[in-house]
């Protein structure tokens, strides 16, 4: 793959997340393994929200939803998804990031 390649999913994701808060560093994230060797770390909040380390950079989530199926944050196109040990992650409904585990 040639830096070009890699760049542009990089910018993209940077796109359409430019309007999310990014958050100063916080407690000790959670690290989370994906399918295709992918992975992401998030930091769950006492108050609640949560803050995604992705590609690294950092954005600020809001939870939106708890219910029997897990919990649900965003920010703008971002979605985390969150049931237990698992989790995924959609940007703009598409799976970027699925079939998570956290880490031990």
């Amino acid at each position: 793959m040639t830096a070009r390649t890699l760049a542009f999913p990089a910018l993209l994701i940077a796109a359409f997340l430019a309007g999310c808060a990014q958050t100063p560093p916080a407690a000790r994230p959670v690290a989370y393994a994906c399918d295709a060797g992918k992975g992401f770390s998030v930091i769950y909040h006492p108050w609640g929200d949560a803050a995604i380390d992705i590609d690294g950079m950092r954005f600020g989530l809001m939870k939106e939803a708890t219910d029997d199926s897990g919990e649900r944050y965003g920010c703008g196109a971002l979605t985390l998804w969150r049931h237990g040990n698992t989790a995924r992650v959609d940007m703009q409904g598409a799976g970027m990031y699925e079939n998570c585990r956290a880490r031990e």
